[in-house]
């Protein structure tokens, strides 16, 4: 068993100590996820993009007319991509996520959310591309990821697929409009996506008149990882208010920790971002 500690430094940077421990070596990465409806046909849920292309280009190959391979790779995203909103919009919550080619057709959540349509190669020139937010314009670099936390909004972005070619490339947005509170006791997916795996957040209520909020994270993780844990601010997510990373080993592993500070004021939002090419599941929130 781990334990570290965090010094605070007042009320909006409170003292936060964890401890884990490895509850199980096996994992499993089908269990409990949720198949998404409308890719009834795939047989089974998929943690990670490039797992479910194989399958996708089973069902439709590429003909060079009607398909085209930067189609089996947003199917392949957002094969994902909708369960995870399922897995996480069953917690009584929102989630939205979809994967497309930002040039052409376009890529967007809602009108205020949404990539600049530009093709891959002025993307693969400049290095970043370019998404618009109801917070504001942030620039994503090429064949990266981006968390944007500001005010009410929590949101994440991928640009992939872009080095190489001259046109189409493949953008995904994800945004998390009503957070599932604490408890969860169903799993929830972090979606893989050429290799960048995206966080989750939850609302970790604050105890009633109690200066300790503990809580205990389950995760489970396809190989060895470093996976950040970072407490944001209910009314402000651009706020950090702490975090602290803990490595973890294949397998299912718990980690408990404790927010300390004063009453009311250890209420914050929970950022899991686990480490970039792992297949990762949030198995509970208790």
């Amino acid at each position: 068993m781990f334990r570290g500690r965090v010094l605070g430094e007042g009320i909006t940077k409170p003292r936060v100590e964890w401890e884990y421990k490895v509850l199980t070596e096996a994992f499993d990465l089908e269990r409990g996820l949720i198949r998404p409806a409308a890719f009834g046909w795939l047989a089974k849920p998929y943690v990670i993009a490039a797992e479910a292309r194989d399958r996708i280009a089973e069902e439709a190959p590429v003909d060079g007319h009607d398909v085209v391979d930067w189609m089996h790779a947003c199917a392949a995203a957002n094969a994902v991509l909708f369960g995870a909103m399922e897995d996480y919009d069953r917690l009584g919550s929102q989630l939205l996520a979809t994967s497309a080619d930002p040039y052409i057709p376009g890529c967007a959540l809602s009108g205020d959310f949404k990539f600049r349509s530009e093709t891959a190669e002025v993307v693969d020139r400049r290095g970043y591309t370019v998404i618009m937010t109801p917070v504001g314009t942030f620039n994503v670099p090429e064949e990266s990821c981006t968390t944007v936390a500001k005010g009410n909004f929590l949101g994440w972005a991928a640009g992939t697929g872009i080095r190489g070619r001259i046109i189409q490339w493949i953008g995904t947005l994800m945004r998390w409009v009503e957070l599932a509170s604490k408890p969860v006791k169903e799993r929830v997916r972090c979606a893989n996506i050429a290799g960048l795996v995206a966080p989750q957040f939850f609302n970790i209520p604050a105890p009633l008149a109690l200066p300790l909020n503990r809580t205990t994270v389950v995760v489970t993780s396809d190989k060895p990882q470093t996976v950040l844990l970072q407490g944001r601010s209910p009314t402000d997510y651009g706020t950090v208010m702490f975090n602290f990373k803990q490595e973890i080993p294949s397998g299912q592993s718990s980690i408990l920790y404790r927010v300390i500070g004063l009453p009311r004021a250890t209420a914050h939002v929970l950022e899991i971002q686990p480490a970039h090419g792992t297949a990762t599941i949030v198995d509970s929130i208790t």
